[in-house]
C-alpha cells in the first residue's frame, strides 16, 4: 500500500505510526511511515503498490539476492534474458522503468546499463541496504519525475538509533560487505561494498565474454530538532567486459570484438522540515553522473572500428515536494524539480553497418558525433486528495514538463477513484505520462529534430478480492497506448520497440521520426498465501497483449508481446532452521522476425522479412529454481549459508535466431538462455 507522503520518513512526529507493510504476517518487517491522518487501509494517491521486502529479495530462489530479478516475478513484468536483470512492464521498453532511492533520482541502478537499456547482470544496490521497496505500476503518485511503465521506490532508512552491525558474504553475485553505525543522536550511518567473482570463475557466461563489476553505497541520516531532519546518499558503479567471439569458429554468430568499460554515480541529500502537525516540505539536491566507453570491431572487416562511443551524461536536480492536510477531507501536495543536463557525446560509425532491415548489403548509415552542451529541464504539479464517507477516495493531480533538450514542454494529468465496494476495495484510474526517448538515439543523425516525447494513456481499473491473514488476492486491468513512438524514417514497418536486441552485438543506430503509436493492454491476477506459519506461497498469472506501428500504420507484435505469464513461488521454513525456497516460470514464446533466406545466402547475413516482422513465435519459456538456506549462531554472530540451483531442468529456453556467417553456405542458428547454473555463497552477520 502507499501512504501520502511516500516521499517522507519523518521521525518526530506525532503522527507516525507502526504500520505493518501489508497487515499480513508474510510480511514481518515493519517501518514507520509518515501518514497523514485517514482511515486505516485506504488506498489514496494510487493504485495498488506492491510492496518487497529485503528478506522476500534474500531467501528467493533464481535471483541471485537481486532486487531487479526479483521484480522480475511481479504480475505484468517480463525478461527477455536470463543473463540479465532488466524488466519490462506491461509491454513497455526497460527504459520506461524509473528508479529512487531514498527520495533521489537514479538514471540506472543496475551494472552494465548501455544506453538504450537499464539491466545488467545485477545490481548496484546490496539486498542487506534495503529497508524497503514499494513497485508502482498503477497511477503512481505525480511527485515522482514520469516515466511511462513503472517506479521503483526504494527506502535504505532506519528509523530511530540503530546498533554497530557487520555483514560479509561471498556469492555468485560478488564478495563485499557492509558496515552500519550510530551517527548523532538519533542517526545512522551504513556503508557497503561490493565486487563481483564471475570474472574468476568463467571465461565466457554465454556472449563470448565476463562481466567484471564494482559498486559501492554510503548512506547516512540525523535527526536536527524536533522539526528539521536529513538524509543522503551515494551509489556508485563501476563495470566493463570484453566480448571476443572466436574468429574461427565455425558455428560463431557475432563477428564482432566489442569492449566496454564505465561507471556511474548518483549523489543526493534531502532536508525535511515539519512546518506543524499538518504539514510539512522535503527539499532535495542531487548529482547524478554516467560515462560509457564502447569500441566496436569488424572481424569480418579485417579488424575495423565500425562502432565508437564516449559518452558522458550529469544531471544536477534540485526538487521541492510539500504537503498540507487541509482538513480531514482534503491533503494537497505540490512541488516542483529543476535540472541542468551536461552532455558529452563523441558516437561514430566510421564504416556503417550492415543493416538487417536492407537489402542492400553495402554498410549504411555512416554518422559521426562529437556534441557537448548543458540543456536545462523542469517540472512542477499540484496533487489532490479528497476523502469522502464509506472510505471513498478521489485523486486527481496535474503535472507540467519542460524540456530544453528539443524544445518541448507539455502537460500531464492523473485521476484514480476508489471506494469499497461489497466490501471488496476497487479503484479506477486515468493517467497520462510523457518521457524523452534514450539520449543516443536523440542525438544521432537528425533525430533530435524529429523525436519528440514519448506519451501514454493509461486506463487502469482494480479489485481486492480478498485479504485476510491467510491470503491477499488482487486483480488488475490496463489498457496503455502510446503516442509519437520513435520509427525508423527509412523503414516504413520499423519500431523501436520491434527493434532486435543488440547487447553483446553491434549497435543499430538509424534514423527515426517520433510517428509511431503502440497500444498495451492486460489482466494481472496475485495471490499471496500464508499456508501454515511455515509455508508461505505466492502466484501471479498475467495475460497482455503489446503491439506497436511504424510509419505505415500497421500494427506488429511488440518484442515484449508475451501473452501468458505464470510465477509460482513459495517458502517452506523447515526444521534445523533451514529455509528451502522454489520458482517455477513459464510464459508463452517472445515474438521474433524470420530471414529472407533467399537473399540471406546470397548475401551470407541476416536479411529480415519485413513483411513478417515479430509475425513468427518461439517456443514457450519455462524455468524452474531452488534455494535452500540455513542460519546459525557462531561465536558473536549468526552464520548463514545458502545453495541453489538456477534453470533446475536445464531446460533450453530460445533466445534468438542468429546467422552464423563463417559456416559454409551459410546458415541461422539458435541462440538459448542460460542452462543450468549453479548458486551458493556464506554470509556472516555480527
Amino acid at each position: 500500500m502507499s501512504f501520502v507522503p511516500s516521499i517522507a520518513h519523518a521521525e518526530n512526529d506525532s503522527t507516525i505510526l507502526d504500520h505493518d507493510l501489508a497487515d499480513h504476517k508474510f510480511y514481518s518487517q515493519k517501518t514507520q511511515v509518515q501518514v497523514v491522518a485517514r482511515p486505516s487501509g485506504s488506498i489514496a494517491e494510487e493504485g495498488f503498490t506492491r510492496p518487497i521486502t529485503p528478506s522476500e529479495i534474500e531467501t528467493s530462489a533464481g535471483t541471485f539476492g537481486d532486487l531487479s530479478r526479483f521484480i522480475q516475478t511481479m504480475p505484468g513484468v517480463v525478461s527477455d534474458n536470463d543473463q540479465r536483470n532488466d524488466f519490462l512492464v506491461r509491454g513497455g521498453n526497460p527504459s520506461e522503468d524509473l528508479f529512487v532511492v531514498d527520495n533521489i533520482d537514479v538514471p540506472s541502478i543496475n551494472q552494465l546499463a548501455l544506453s538504450d537499456t537499464t539491466g545488467g547482470f545485477v545490481s548496484m544496490l546490496d539486498a542487506n541496504a534495503i529497508q524497503q521497496i514499494d513497485f508502482h505500476t498503477d497511477a503512481y503518485d505525480d511527485h515522482f519525475d514520469e516515466r511511462l511503465s513503472a517506479v521503483v521506490e526504494i527506502s535504505t532508512r532506519t528509523e530511530g538509533p540503530i546498533s554497530r552491525h557487520f555483514t560479509t558474504e561471498a556469492g555468485i553475485a560478488g564478495v563485499g560487505g557492509s558496515i552500519a553505525l550510530p551517527f548523532g543522536q538519533n542517526g545512522s550511518l551504513f556503508v557497503s561494498a561490493r565486487d563481483g567473482i564471475l570474472q574468476y570463475l568463467t571465461s565466457n557466461i554465454g556472449m563470448d565474454g565476463v562481466p567484471h563489476y564494482r559498486n559501492a553505497f554510503v548512506r547516512a541520516q540525523n535527526s536536527i530538532n524536533d522539526k528539521d531532519s536529513w538524509w543522503g546518499m551515494s551509489l556508485t558503479g563501476i563495470d566493463s567486459i570484453k566480448i571476443t567471439p572466436a574468429w574461427n569458429d565455425s558455428q560463431e554468430t557475432n563477428p564482432y570484438n566489442i569492449a566496454y568499460a564505465g561507471w556511474r554515480n548518483t549523489t543526493g541529500a534531502n532536508w525535511q522540515h515539519l512546518f506543524s502537525d499538518r504539514s510539512f516540505g522535503v527539499m532535495s539536491l542531487a548529482h547524478a553522473a554516467q560515462n560509457q566507453s564502447v569500441i566496436e570491431n569488424g572481424q569480418l572487416q579485417d579488424g575495423a572500428i565500425v562502432y565508437n562511443e564516449n559518452t558522458t551524461d550529469q544531471i544536477t536536480t534540485l526538487k521541492y515536494d510539500w504537503v498540507f492536510e487541509w482538513n480531514r477531507f482534503l491533503t494537497l501536495t505540490t512541488g516542483g524539480n529543476a535540472s541542468v543536463d551536461q552532455l558529452n557525446y563523441r558516437v561514430a560509425q566510421p564504416i556503417g553497418l550492415q543493416s538487417p532491415y536492407s537489402q542492400n548489403p553495402a554498410p549504411l548509415d555512416v554518422m559521426a558525433m562529437n556534441r557537448q552542451f548543458a540543456p536545462f529541464s523542469s517540472g512542477a504539479y499540484l496533487q489532490a486528495t479528497f476523502h469522502f464517507k464509506h472510505d471513498a477516495t478521489l485523486s486527481a493531480g496535474e503535472r507540467e514538463e519542460q524540456w530544453a533538450l528539443g524544445g518541448h514542454a507539455g502537460g500531464t494529468s492523473r485521476v484514480l477513484f476508489s471506494i469499497p465496494i461489497m466490501g471488496k476495495l476497487t479503484h479506477v484510474g486515468y493517467s497520462q505520462y510523457e518521457q524523452l526517448p534514450p539520449t543516443l538515439y536523440l542525438l544521432s543523425f537528425n533525430n533530435l529534430k524529429n523525436l519528440r516525447p514519448i506519451r501514454s494513456n493509461q486506463i487502469t481499473a482494480g479489485v481486492i478480492v480478498a485479504d485476510n491473514n491467510r491470503a491477499r488476492v488482487t486483480l488488475e486491468l490496463y489498457q496503455k497506448r502510446y503516442l509519437d513512438y520513435p520509427v525508423a524514417s527509412n523503414y516504413p514497418q520499423l519500431s523501436l520497440a520491434n527493434i532486435t536486441d543488440t547487447f553483446g552485438q553491434a549497435f543499430l543506430m538509424m534514423p527515426m521520426v517520433g510517428e509511431g503509436t503502440g497500444t498495451a493492454s492486460g489482466a494481472e491476477l496475485s495471490v499471496q498465501t500464508h499456508m501454515t506459519s511455515t509455508l508461505d506461497l505466492t502466484g501471479t498469472l498475467a495475460y497482455a497483449r503489446s503491439w506497436y506501428a511504424g510509419r505505415d500504420g500497421i500494427l506488429r507484435r511488440g518484442n515484449y508481446d508475451v501473452p501468458l505469464q505464470v510465477n509460482l513461488m513459495g517458502t517452506w521454513a523447515m526444521a534445523h532452521r533451514l529455509i528451502l525456497s522454489w520458482r517455477y516460470t513459464a510464459t508463452s514464446g517472445v515474438p521474433y522476425t524470420p530471414d529472407n533466406m533467399p537473399l540471406s545466402i546470397a548475401q551470407n547475413r541476416d536479411v529480415y522479412n519485413l513483411s513478417e516482422i515479430n509475425a513468427l513465435r518461439a517456443p514457450s519459456y519455462q524455468r524452474l529454481d531452488f534455494r535452500v538456506e540455513q542460519s546459525r549462531k557462531i561465536g558473536r554472530g549468526v552464520m548463514t549459508w545458502y545453495a541453489g540451483l538456477e534453470n533446475a531442468l536445464n531446460r533450453q529456453n530460445f533466445y534468438e535466431y542468429l546467422w552464423e556467417p563463417r559456416q559454409q553456405g551459410g546458415g541461422i542458428s539458435e541462440q538459448t538462455q542460460m542452462p543450468l547454473f549453479p548458486d551458493g555463497g556464506i554470509k556472516y552477520s555480527f
